[in-house]
């Protein structure tokens, strides 16, 4: 299929058309379709047992990107067009905080549910014991501040994602594997440390595509798109699982954004966080920022009245 010359309608995000939602009086579960599963076997063990936080993460994509399919009653010589966008203007800096205090925030709230929280330490002893810590597709071990930057692949769950960089709170134990199949390796050592786990992760996309098409063109138009998938897990010592899931994703409000820029070359690293892009959305750290902060509070408070009314 021909690449044709780039289209790009440069969409400035709209600013102020609509109300700002107030996150603290949103259904989360109502309106994103939450569904909950949670045994009463996992119920039990949560409120006897410690439950170690294994994993928290927050995947910001730093590189998106988008087409307009090419029809078959179009013209002959009439191609896809495809656009990138990176995120430009909120650094590394303020992502890291954030995630901090948004873990803080979440440990806060499962204790307050009499959720015996401990750091894992004696799950990581064990995997380092025993080899586990140094299989390749495994994270064990504490924190120290490193953002992981990934492409995406080919069998990534995520087609409008190239570039992504995950942040993780600083100086915390996690336990982790990136394996597709992940096998016993929570099952193990679970069992061995007599522990729940409990993982969460939010993927945080920017920009939004809308492709459009006559019988002689394809346009794209690129827009900011803020929107937020939470996924979290459970499991415990004896290997049942539970979960929380959204099944839509919280679609966040745009006034963070300044707008599509062009960039005066392929290297968008000035930008902060962005990769590399002819055309970066940029965004007002600040406000970029405190909108994810009240998504996740809201949504984490959430998360956690729904596994208090499965204890």
């Amino acid at each position: 299929m021909k690449k044709l010359t780039l289209l790009l309608m440069l969409a400035v995000a709209t600013i102020g058309l609509n109300a700002q939602t107030d996150w603290s009086k949103v259904d989360f579960v109502k309106k994103y379709n939450v569904k909950t599963k949670i045994p009463g076997g996992v119920a039990k063990s949560l409120k006897s047992e410690p439950t170690f936080l294994n994993d928290y993460s927050i995947t910001q994509a730093s590189l998106m990107k988008g087409k307009s399919q090419a029809g078959v009653m179009q013209k002959q010589g009439v191609g896809s067009v495809f656009g990138e966008a990176a995120l430009a203007g909120v650094s590394a800096e303020a992502l890291q905080k954030l995630v901090d205090e948004l873990h803080a925030q979440f440990v806060a709230e499962l204790k307050g549910i009499g959720l015996n929280i401990t750091d894992g330490q004696e799950v990581i002893d064990n995997a380092n014991s025993n080899g586990k810590a140094d299989r390749k597709n495994s994270i064990i071990g504490k924190t120290d501040g490193t953002v992981m930057y990934e492409k995406s692949g080919l069998l990534d769950n995520t087609p409008d994602i190239k570039e992504q960089n995950t942040f993780r709170p600083n100086n915390k134990n996690v336990f982790l594997t990136t394996a597709k199949v992940p096998g016993n390796f929570y099952n193990n050592e679970a069992k061995k440390a007599n522990v729940n786990m409990i993982s969460i992760s939010y993927m945080i996309r920017f920009a939004s595509f809308d492709g459009s098409k006559n019988t002689n063109r394809n346009t794209l138009t690129t827009s900011a798109g803020l929107s937020i998938q939470p996924t979290i897990s459970i499991i415990n010592p004896k290997a049942a699982w539970g979960w929380v899931a959204f099944n839509k994703q919280i679609e966040g409000n745009n006034d963070w954004s300044k707008g599509l820029v062009e960039t005066d070359s392929r290297d968008g690293s000035f930008w902060g966080l962005s990769s590399k892009g002819e055309y970066s959305i940029h965004a007002d750290e600040a406000k970029y920022i405190e909108e994810l902060r009240q998504i996740v509070l809201n949504a984490q408070r959430a998360i956690v009245a729904e596994i208090k009314a499965s204890l």
